[in-house]
């Protein structure tokens, strides 16, 4: 798959059932970054371990996430006090360098993605 595109979110969301299935959780996106692979099962199990709050107190959780930032920064790539060694990097899809995708929206905004994987055994 090619990295720069932009698609709209139904093209994006039947993209990524034609690859994955219908479950969310089992789709996944590749950091343009690390190239790290992850699905939404495993930032499920991240933020379980990590668990973030969004500016309002409430949870984020795994659809907040996906496909715009890279699992690293879930598991503590973004931590200040040392140097990070795990899974993935520090990247995000709205970060300086924004996307590779853009996703136009049903309201008219645009929002930045990582690129869908290819499916296990594909590439």
């Amino acid at each position: 798959m090619s990295d720069n595109r932009t698609l709209t979110q139904a093209e994006l969301v039947a993209e990524a059932r034609a690859l994955f299935g219908d479950e969310p959780l089992d789709w996944a996106f590749r950091c343009p970054s690390c190239g790290d692979v992850a699905n939404g099962h495993d930032f499920q199990k991240a933020l379980a371990d990590n668990p973030r709050q969004r500016k309002d107190n409430s949870t984020v959780i795994a659809s907040d996430v996906i496909g715009q930032e890279c699992i690293g920064r879930t598991l503590g790539a973004l931590g200040k006090t040392a140097k990070y060694t795990g899974r993935g990097c520090n990247w995000a899809a709205y970060g300086l360098f924004a996307g590779p995708w853009a996703i136009v929206l049903p309201n008219g905004r645009t929002a930045h993605s990582f690129p869908l994987a290819a499916k296990e055994g594909t590439r």
